[in-house]
């Protein structure tokens, strides 16, 4: 009975053994997968970021495009520039600019498509030229930029806004209206003062040069 028994304790510890040497053999091959995935994860990680890199912008880039319009806009030409003011085509009209060149001052609001303004065309383009510096002659296409005559006493086209130096409303001169059959609107605030003076209709070369002349031109 006793060897019985020790052959059955031996058997047993030998048995224990033999799962523990397994079981440290399992052990040594567990972390070599786990570390195999980890770095398998990490790889792919970065490759993401690395095409994410390549395929978005660097920041230096990005404020170069946000700089050169600023640029671009900062040489455009306002409608208050000195050089503009004597230009013949206008989208708007600044009446503070007319105003400080302190010269007479012609704005004809037209249309490029009506026929009246298209047989005044050449008489504005060449009073603008020929007047340059000495009066502001000005062609606003009032279909195509409505805004401009807001504030003007515009109701028919071609309609011509006349100023004296300073920006005064123009008054022409009794023997000016009888030799040439022109008629001018004037109008006036509340307080009966004169803030407009206008022509509707086309003007001819002739009455053009008369009425610059009777300005003081």
């Amino acid at each position: 009975m006793s060897k019985k028994k020790s052959r059955q304790r031996d058997t047993s510890s030998a048995a224990l053994a033999k799962g523990s040497a397994a079981a440290n053999r399992t052990g040594r091959r567990g972390p070599f997968p786990i570390v195999i995935a980890a770095v398998a994860i990490l790889l792919v990680v970065a490759a993401l970021w690395a095409v994410k890199g390549l395929a978005e912008p660097s920041g230096e880039a990005g404020t170069a495009e946000e700089v050169s319009p600023a640029a671009a806009s900062s040489t455009a030409p306002t409608s208050s520039s000195s050089s503009d003011i004597w230009s013949l085509a206008a989208r708007s009209v600044d009446m503070d600019a007319i105003a400080e060149a302190n010269v007479p001052a012609i704005v004809d609001f037209g249309s490029d498509s009506c026929i009246p303004c298209k047989q005044m065309a050449p008489v504005l383009k060449k009073s603008n030229e020929e007047m340059r510096g000495r009066a502001i002659v000005k062609f606003v296409d009032v279909w195509k930029y409505a805004d401009a005559a807001d504030g003007f006493p515009v109701q028919v086209i071609p309609t011509q806004v006349l100023m004296m130096p300073g920006g005064d409303p123009y008054e022409p001169s009794e023997e000016l209206a009888a030799k040439y059959g022109l008629q001018f609107s004037q109008y006036t605030d509340n307080s009966g003062n004169l803030i407009f003076t206008t022509h509707q209709g086309a003007l001819n070369q002739e009455q053009m040069d008369a009425i610059l002349a009777d300005m003081g031109v």
